[in-house]
């Protein structure tokens, strides 16, 4: 009669009934009947997800921003030759590209050739050869390893040359003003050998220093008189295909060392290996910066969680002595008062899951704006992911099950016949 009425007490429930309840039942019923403490401790688990999710949110952003770095900032090797007469042939750079840690090899060439069907710009009143001549520069990339990657030069209409898509050449907008020339006109130059190079124009570009350079500059050196042109239009006239010059993307900015050794192994002493990476470094160290605060911020709330959802269930269980001490009393077993409150546990988890998702995707733009200026030179995109999710999932749910059993340690290994006598006095 004494065990009745205490469990009456304690769960409402008769003695009979509460026998053959499952534990998750007993949890369902013990949440909704403390609906305060259920919604202390959610809003505890929702703070600690939320900050587990905005770190990891961020530590994801930083990643691809320098995966994204990587990709397009000046991370290469420059290879030039040191005599004029030695080239990079093009078997050589087929080698090159099978490299592991090689992206890309942009091939750099410049050549003095004489027009064909228009005229040079020109200022000097010099009757020598360099002043009836262009500049003829091909690569597989304008839009690195030129003027343009420097922002130098810009372009005003049209495509630029690309490896994949865009063949053709680019000219300059006052050479094609004097000339008549527009983009779709094919443009003609000689070589030395006597072969005609024809390119169709793609694009138009300006410099802006144009009216800057002195008049006795001879043709072959205006900025006017410069036609970018693809190695694939090139290679079609020139007899011995040979590069003074190849810029070589890494895939990896860290393994650059390694690309460098192996390069100078492959192509000996002819040439001069010198890295352009410094750009990718300066924009890393921001990056860098943000990993090392959520590492640190993440380690912080990895600790404050386990330790502020310790002590709020470890103050709860001590008014549950009594609770569990009746249970194991009445023949219920230690696992299932472990499985009970891990389950009222857990089904606060989930929810406080599904609030800080929300809270996550609704946040993201606020913590890029936080993070990194408006025109920032480092991108950072913030945005809710799975493997965030995923990842607060395995972190929130471990704070979870060790401040369970933090909690539960105690009362499970104290003898419930103590706890039913000093209930009675």
């Amino acid at each position: 009669m004494y065990q009745q009425t205490k469990l009456s007490y304690v769960i409402g429930h008769p003695e009979q009934e509460v026998l053959i309840l499952k534990f998750y039942q007993l949890a369902f019923r013990y949440l909704c009947r403390k609906k305060s403490k259920t919604f202390t401790l959610l809003l505890v688990l929702l703070f600690i997800n939320s900050m587990i999710l905005s770190s990891y949110m961020i530590l994801h952003a930083t990643e691809n921003s320098r995966i994204t770095m990587q990709e397009k900032m000046g991370t290469k090797v420059v290879i030039e030759v040191k005599e004029g007469s030695q080239v990079i042939t093009e078997n050589e750079i087929r080698t090159i590209r099978d490299l592991d840690g090689v992206m890309f090899v942009n091939r750099l060439t410049s050549n003095a050739v004489d027009p064909a069907n228009f005229n040079p710009i020109t200022k000097s009143d010099s009757g020598k050869e360099n002043n009836c001549k262009v500049t003829l520069l091909s690569c597989d990339d304008l839009e690195r390893d030129s003027a343009f990657s420097d922002l130098r030069y810009r372009l005003m209409k049209g495509n630029m040359i690309t490896e994949d898509s865009q063949k053709g050449a680019v000219i300059n907008y006052v050479l094609g003003d004097a000339n008549g020339l527009e983009i779709g006109d094919e443009i003609k130059v000689k070589i030395e050998t006597g072969g005609v190079i024809s390119v169709k124009i793609i694009g138009v570009f300006i410099a802006g220093s144009e009216r800057s350079q002195m008049d006795t500059l001879p043709a072959v050196n205006r900025i006017e008189n410069q036609i970018f042109i693809d190695n694939q239009s090139r290679m079609g006239v020139f007899d011995n295909v040979g590069y003074h010059k190849i810029a070589v993307y890494a895939k990896n900015p860290d393994q650059m060392d390694v690309l460098v050794r192996q390069l100078e192994e492959f192509l000996g002493n002819r040439v001069e290996i010198t890295t352009s990476d410094m750009l990718y470094r300066q924009l890393e160290v921001p990056l860098n910066r943000i990993v090392r605060v959520m590492k640190l911020m993440l380690i912080f709330t990895l600790a404050a969680g386990v330790t502020i959802t310790s002590l709020l269930l470890c103050m709860w269980m001590r008014s549950r002595k009594k609770e569990i001490a009746v249970f194991i009393s009445m023949g219920k077993r230690k696992t299932d008062i472990f499985m009970q409150v891990f389950m009222e546990t857990a089904v606060v988890f989930c929810l406080s899951l599904f609030g800080a998702c929300v809270i996550g995707n609704a946040m993201a733009g606020t913590m890029k704006k936080l993070l990194m200026e408006e025109n920032a030179a480092v991108p950072l995109s913030v945005s809710l992911q799975a493997r965030d999710m995923a990842t607060m999932f395995f972190a929130g749910g471990c704070v979870a099950v060790v401040a369970v059993c933090i909690s539960l340690l105690p009362i499970l290994r104290t003898n419930p016949k103590d706890v039913l006598s000093k209930m009675e006095g």
